[in-house]
């Protein structure tokens, strides 16, 4: 019986792809970089000469930059590679010094008076709607994204708006519209730079959808996925950005690689499966 359940699951999850997919016309946003990826690889340590040429053999990579030369990235493009740089957006870690040096404490989101900290990832929660701490931000975008040349950036923990957020309207709604300011902003000064978005994805439909070439959802795994109605919603809801917007949808799973993968590309999303940990090829 559990089985039969999960088939049919599945199965109002192909459905559902063929009622989307071919009942809209493509937007015109569509025809981006990102339209041509099929696999990419995400890793976050520093590379070796071998480790930069197999990084040829993906479509697309995302990277710690502080890690990398200008020369260096410039290898891995020549070999047709897509190159995106990671950016901490939400969240201050206490392992980039030079970064969190820059900021005042009202960069920092404070709660009943005190900064929130992620012990897991030994980092503060930020303010976006800090103008400060929006230009030391942008100021990183120059640094780690523009002066390296690469082909766009990744913009991780936009989703701890969503996350932190959602039980207090007024503040929800202060911080998406911080990371709308900070986004047209980097878009004025870089014309046509590619941001790829990590999670958020009501922030997305609500707010940075005309910014974001890409959405990323990690742990998407095939068995806590197809039974669940909240994750049902949110596919529903990125194949809808999908077609109206031409957002392109990345997924990231470290388990069950055949059934999520499967799961993903008859989403028509990326796929990307992680056993190792983004520190390790």
């Amino acid at each position: 019986m559990k089985t039969f359940i999960r088939l049919s699951v599945m199965s109002s999850l192909l459905l559902l792809s063929s009622a989307i997919f071919y009942a809209t016309k493509p937007n015109a946003t569509e025809q981006s970089q990102l339209q041509k990826v099929y696999d990419y690889k995400i890793y976050y340590d520093s590379p070796t000469p071998d480790i930069l040429d197999k990084m040829g053999s993906y479509d697309l990579v995302i990277i710690e930059p502080v890690f990398y030369s200008p020369d260096q990235i410039e290898r891995i493009r020549e070999q047709g590679t897509l190159v995106y740089g990671y950016i901490n957006t939400m969240e201050a870690d206490n392992w980039n010094t030079s970064f969190i040096e820059q900021l005042n404490e009202d960069d920092f989101f404070h709660r009943d008076g005190k900064r929130v900290y992620y012990p897991q990832w030994d980092s503060y929660l930020t303010d976006i709607t800090s103008p400060h701490y929006q230009q030391v931000l942008q100021a990183e975008v120059d640094k780690q994204i523009i002066s390296k040349n690469l082909d766009g950036v990744f913009l991780d923990t936009v989703g701890n708006i969503d996350n932190e957020h959602s039980d207090n309207a007024e503040i929800l709604y202060e911080q998406r519209q911080g990371m709308v300011s900070w986004m047209e902003s980097v878009q004025e000064q870089h014309p046509g730079i590619s941001m790829i978005q990590n999670w958020g994805f009501d922030t997305l439909t609500t707010s940075t959808h005309p910014y974001v070439e890409a959405i990323m959802w990690e742990s998407f795994h095939f068995s806590n996925l197809v039974g669940d109605e909240w994750a049902h919603d949110q596919i529903y809801k990125l194949r809808k950005a999908r077609e109206e917007h031409g957002i392109q949808v990345l997924t990231v799973a470290n388990e069950e690689k055949k059934q999520s993968e499967m799961l993903s590309r008859a989403n028509r999303f990326i796929h990307y499966h992680d056993v190792a940990g983004y520190n390790e090829w």
